[in-house]
């Protein structure tokens, strides 16, 4: 897959109709500053599609982008886990989250960001659960791949796959600073926004 084009479409606070609806999503998910918003923005070859800051917590709402002209839309989802959120901000934006999940009709993938360097967190895991609950698809990316040697890469991915309960081919390893891994990423996501070949 190329990614020819893409467009912030909208924000809301909860799931409801919205202009583009219908077309197929990818979402990406994962804790404050993993780098969603740098991801997102490699993807859509634009350093501006998503604004990208240091500090956590940045992303608040569910942020839309129509990609290849309404191709399928990839939706950004609120970082989790920021430590300095009051526990009514983490609630809402639980509720936020799990809202979008389950009320999707049109989700057909979650990209699960977590930082290669740091075993997942206990929200990463209730993440994992989220979806495993709700039946969807999910791919673990393993952020920030650049920062480490290929020996620690190959140290991370089993702890990683354990923390998730998951297989080594459920983990792409990427880095959104660089840009490798990406042509990977981008042609498994052509093979799940792909319709089935007929029986």
């Amino acid at each position: 897959m190329r990614i020819k084009s893409a467009l912030f479409l909208t924000s809301m606070e909860r799931l409801k109709p919205f202009p583009g609806q219908g077309a197929p999503e990818i979402a990406m998910a994962g804790r404050s500053n993993v780098g969603k918003s740098s991801l997102l923005n490699r993807l859509g070859g634009s350093k501006k599609l998503a604004r990208v800051s240091a500090e956590p917590g940045k992303t608040r709402l569910i942020n839309l982008y129509s990609v290849n002209e309404g191709q399928f839309l990839l939706v950004d989802l609120p970082g989790y886990g920021f430590a300095r959120a009051s526990q009514a901000e983490k609630a809402r934006w639980a509720g936020m989250i799990e809202g979008y999940l389950s009320g999707s009709g049109h989700l057909k993938h979650v990209l699960l960001l977590v930082d290669i360097r740091h075993e997942p967190t206990g929200d990463d895991c209730m993440m994992v659960e989220y979806l495993r609950h709700y039946g969807i698809p999910f791919t673990v990316i393993a952020n920030k791949s650049d920062k480490l040697s290929r020996a620690a890469r190959n140290r991370a991915i089993p702890v990683i796959c354990r923390a998730l309960a998951v297989q080594p081919w459920q983990v792409r390893c990427v880095s959104a600073e660089t840009g490798e891994g990406l042509d990977a990423l981008l042609d498994s996501l052509d093979s799940v926004l792909s319709p089935p070949d007929p029986l």
